[in-house]
């Protein structure tokens, strides 16, 4: 902001204000900084630039930050430990990669992560398999027992966009699929792509269900062709319907 210094506040622009009241904060050395949206009026390419900044500031000063953002990318990339609020509550705290990885509750999972997750109605069958309609999945181990013990016959099944693995399709007698882990493909047909330069996003038509799967920049596939996705089994999330809390 060196070349700030000679303007006065009316002379400055949202962003030039915003990032001149940070360095006014920091040098007063205070024990704890609030900092409200402090970057919600920079340009993309600047608040990308100011992320790193304020991170290596913070660590070189030592100085605890409470930092509340709406943009989950700011709050992923920035917080050791993140405190996801919905309505005013509490729904989980906890560091970025737990909160993606482990997510308490189904709004955690889907307020986390881009593309957002796929999430797929289903019911539980004999505690060790899920019924989605179009397919079914046999239940790895570390989720057979959670499922048998919740009361929950209605569940919600979880999978990320970048967890959905493509292939062939599989084999089908016209039946339903049933999908084991080590996982059998399930059939799905391309639906649109959308490429991005350094990945492809897939809209996947399962059934009557639309799931989105992250390839790689070099997959070749046009629309309509006829593709084999699969679940691995570490990667999967299982919630309540009713109450949206996870299932471990």
């Amino acid at each position: 902001i060196d070349g700030f210094l000679g303007r006065k506040p009316a002379q400055l622009s949202g962003g030039q204000r915003q990032r001149v009241a940070v360095g006014r904060a920091i040098v007063r050395e205070p024990e704890v900084f609030l900092m409200d949206e402090p970057l919600s009026n920079l340009d993309a390419q600047l608040r990308v630039y100011m992320r790193a900044e304020l991170k290596k500031l913070q660590k070189d000063i030592g100085v605890t930050t409470i930092y509340v953002t709406h943009d989950q990318v700011e709050a992923m990339t920035m917080a050791d430990r993140v405190a996801l609020l919905h309505k005013g509550t509490l729904q989980q705290y906890a560091g970025p990669r737990d909160l993606y990885s482990r997510p308490t509750n189904q709004f955690v999972a889907g307020f986390v992560g881009n593309p957002p997750i796929n999430l797929i109605e289903c019911n539980c069958i004999d505690g060790n398999m899920i019924d989605a309609g179009d397919f079914r999945l046999a239940l790895p181990e570390r989720l057979v027992e959670p499922c048998r013990n919740s009361s929950a016959r209605e569940i919600v099944l979880g999978v990320r966009p970048q967890d959905v693995q493509v292939g062939s399709p599989p084999d089908s007698d016209g039946g339903v699929i049933v999908a084991r882990f080590p996982p059998t493909s399930v059939p799905a047909e391309i639906y649109a792509t959308e490429p991005l330069g350094d990945s492809t996003i897939l809209d996947l038509k399962v059934g009557d269900k639309l799931l989105k799967a992250v390839v790689a920049a070099s997959f070749e596939g046009d629309v309509g062709a006829k593709i084999g996705v699969q679940f691995p089994s570490d990667r999967i999330h299982l919630f309540h319907r009713k109450s949206g809390q996870a299932i471990r």
